[in-house]
């Protein structure tokens, strides 16, 4: 039966998001080159789905019972559109290309999975295809200077500089995913444990990580505000600045507690907002390639074969129609998914419109605060009290995993006494940060009610 990339069952790793697997990049290799390189792995891909390859190379659009493969071309771009229908009511479309980019020893590659069905079936998140992480194994894929692989890369301390220009250099579009080990724990086995926990990021991060001696080096590197703890790892965005304080709120981290606390769930929040930001910022290029009409994807298919018998044309007749109707069905699923991803985007879209404009009331109203109590205080003479700088908090936390490993400083006044699984499920989230932060706030005035409460008790 056609499935998804799947893993073993006891390793839940799959994201949770419901965002498609959509991601691109540039391979160092010509047009031609590219596609045929693309193609070699597409039989490799389909040969682990047990799929008939031979009818693949024979250009047979059916490739298996509910299986459909088509190809597309134009001058400047290739594709494959692959649909998988299982008895669930469940098809898998995914569609890959390659396009001709500016440069010629390079080339662009594009690929989109995403489930088709009906409202009532629920829908999952595709894995990280094995499709990417073969063509990533056997050919140099890169994001601006930064090298795309299907594993993380190792850094020593004589590396760290390149990775420093990788790190903060302009023109990325994808994230860098740096993991520092630790001092306590052999090198290999802690790959190997990134190694899992990177799984789903293949094609949407460039990956590294930082040997123990390399870990101080990148750490003196980058600054305070921007390093990396011992066995932790961070999701270094776009636009990396060290030298702005405010910046490093923006790149998260995973702690070390959290990662060998829960590293099923670490590597689902991990993939979360690379799998995001990937799907959302495919260059005018890749589109293209993952645009190929209907009717280039059906060009090829459209014509029955020519048997010299009846029955022959008549079973070509036949396949034809059932893969215009696939097809067909595909185009209108994909319509649908995008009209409802649009109306919730509007939707999303006017509630942070409304969470700003309360936030900025608020704001407006604290600062009205400060300015009478100033003024208070200084009519009554005491001008240096009322303007000497508050001293600042630490930082707000950006993920209810960061919470959590901050709340053992609210002991004794506060507890959680919930289910920490839920909450930190919100990680996967796109809002998250906020709803963390929003969390934290109530947390602090919970322990300062708590401790004024206590004080009350004692003066009594």
């Amino acid at each position: 039966m056609p499935t998804a990339e799947t893993v073993p069952q006891s390793i839940d790793t799959a994201p949770r998001s419901g965002l498609p697997y959509r991601t691109a990049f540039e391979l160092q290799v010509d047009f031609n080159e590219a596609i045929a390189r693309v193609k070699e792995q597409l039989r490799s891909w389909l040969r682990s789905k047990r799929y008939d390859v031979g009818r693949f190379d024979a250009g047979v659009p059916t490739l298996a019972d509910g299986v459909v493969l088509l190809h597309a071309a134009t001058h400047d771009a290739c594709g494959w559109q692959l649909r998988e229908t299982r008895t669930d009511n469940l098809a898998w479309v995914s569609t890959v290309a390659v396009v001709r980019s500016k440069s010629l020893r390079r080339s662009w590659f594009s690929i989109n999975i995403e489930p088709a069905a009906p409202p009532d079936v629920a829908v999952p998140s595709p894995r990280a295809p094995r499709l990417v992480k073969l063509l990533l194994d056997v050919v140099d894929a890169i994001d601006g200077e930064a090298t795309l692989r299907s594993r993380p890369t190792a850094v020593t301390a004589g590396d760290v500089d390149d990775l420093l220009d990788i790190v903060c250099m302009e023109g990325r579009r994808l994230p860098v995913v740096v993991g520092a080990a630790p001092a306590d724990t052999p090198f290999e086995d802690w790959r190997r444990a990134m190694e899992r926990l990177t799984g789903e990021l293949a094609g949407l991060a460039s990956l590294y990580i930082l040997d123990p001696a390399a870990v101080q080096a990148f750490n003196a590197g980058i600054g305070e505000t921007h390093w990396i703890g011992p066995g932790s790892v961070r999701t270094y965005l776009p636009g990396v600045d060290p030298a702005l304080v405010e910046d490093s709120l923006r790149h998260r981290v995973l702690s070390r507690r959290r990662i060998e606390a829960e590293p099923q769930r670490a590597a689902r929040v991990l993939s979360a907002l690379p799998r995001q930001l990937a799907a959302n910022s495919l260059p005018p290029l890749a589109v293209k390639g993952l645009g190929l009409s209907l009717r280039d994807f059906t060009r090829g298919a459209a014509a029955p074969g020519r048997t010299g018998a009846d029955d022959g044309r008549l079973t070509a007749l036949v396949e034809q129609v059932e893969i215009l109707n696939a097809l067909l069905e595909t185009a209108d699923d994909a319509d649908k998914r995008s009209r409802a991803l649009i109306s919730q985007q509007q939707d999303d879209l006017l509630d942070l419109t409304a969470d700003l404009e309360f936030t900025r009331n608020e704001l407006e109203a604290r600062d009205a605060t400060i300015r009478t109590l100033r003024q208070r205080l200084a009519a009554l003479g005491r001008h240096a009290e009322a303007y000497a700088p508050a001293e600042l908090p630490d930082p707000l936390p950006t993920s209810f995993a960061e919470l959590f490993d901050r709340l053992d400083s609210m002991s004794p006044y506060v507890s959680f006494t919930g289910d920490h699984g839920s909450a930190l499920d919100l990680d996967e989230h796109p809002a998250h940060s906020n709803w963390a932060q929003l969390a934290w706030q109530a947390m602090l005035a919970l322990a300062d009610y708590a401790q004024g409460q206590a004080r009350r008790l004692v003066w009594r």
